[in-house]
């Protein structure tokens, strides 16, 4: 399990055991919260905030969610289905 929010009302489940991600559009005053509150509760290894460049994103809405979701489990990258744009 992964999940994946971007505004104020998914803090809970981002400084939560879970394993999170943070898109990298979501409001700075989130990122802040987001942050301390799992810092305080013990859980910010579990907190990962997208910071885009990966496979050529930048890190907001789904392209968050892929770098997020290829953090927490690497062996999904291959079967992410991407394509290297000298082979389009």
């Amino acid at each position: 399990t992964v999940f994946c929010g971007d505004s104020g009302n998914d803090i809970e489940v981002l400084a939560s055991p879970i394993p999170a991600v943070l898109v990298s559009n979501s409001q700075p005053q989130v990122r802040e919260l987001a942050n301390q509150l799992a810092r305080d509760s013990g859980h910010a290894d579990q907190l990962y905030i997208a910071r885009g460049n990966f496979m050529g994103m930048n890190g907001n809405y789904a392209g968050g969610m892929l770098e997020g979701i290829a953090h927490y489990h690497p062996d999904t990258v291959d079967r992410m289905g991407f394509v290297a744009e000298s082979q389009q």
